[in-house]
This record gives C-alpha cells, structure tokens and sequence, in this order.
C-alpha cells in the first residue's frame, strides 16, 4: 500500500470556484481530492452551465473507475453495455472502464458528484 503523505482537508462550497472544462455546456467545481493524492483519485462536482440542446457526444474514457451521484436534477444516459438508463437526484451509477456512453439529456439543474480514478485519463471520441 502507498505511504499517505497527504493531510485531511474540507472543501468549502462557500466561495468555490466554478471553472469550464472539457464540456462547454458544464462548470466544474474541484474536491481538491486530485491535490490531495498525488493524481490518484480525481472528485469534483459538475453543474450545467447551459440548457441541453440534444445528445452531448458518444465517447468513453481510458481510466479504472468512474462513479457518479446525482445531487440535484436528472439525467438520461445511454451506456454501450446496458443501454438507456434515467436517473434523477439522489441516484448514483458506475461506469465500467472503457464503456462508450453519452449524455442524451439533462435538466437545467443538473448537479453531480464524479469521482475518478485515475485523476487525468484520455477521453475518446466514439461512433455508434
């Protein structure tokens, strides 16, 4: 097991920063979990930015784990090994590793937790 050189901390939502990233129609509010081990783990929170317009792009990731928990809102998505599935607040949902998926739609208030390992991992475009 890997040594933890890392201290406990709390991330305060009180004056979070909320930056774009790799989706344009979502901001993102980083956990600080990436920091706190060494790119292990990545935790942050996403949030539209934006009213969905349609299907968000089929693609998968190249990583070991990937969750999600539903705080405010819903979801549709539509995994490759599973098909559709629609999930509102309060659901959570495990993407395997290297499955394709996309983000068919969203609420305007769609909020949620993703936790990654490993804390950066490509993402590939995908064609059904």
């Amino acid at each position: 097991m890997t040594e933890n050189t890392s201290k406990s901390f709390a991330a305060p939502a009180k004056g979070a920063d909320w930056v774009k990233g790799l989706r344009p129609y979502f901001v993102y509010r980083d956990l600080g979990m990436k920091s706190a081990t060494e790119g292990r783990v990545m935790a942050h929170v996403i949030r539209a930015a934006q009213s969905c317009d349609g299907p968000m792009g089929y693609h998968s990731h190249e990583l070991e784990f990937q969750m999600n928990y539903l705080l405010k809102g819903w979801a549709r998505i539509d995994l490759a090994d599973v098909g559709e599935i629609e999930v509102t607040a309060g659901d959570a949902w495990y993407q395997a590793p290297g499955v394709a998926h996309e983000l068919m739609e969203y609420s305007d208030d769609f909020e949620v937790i993703e936790i990654t390992i490993p804390g950066d991992f490509p993402t590939i475009d995908e064609t059904r």
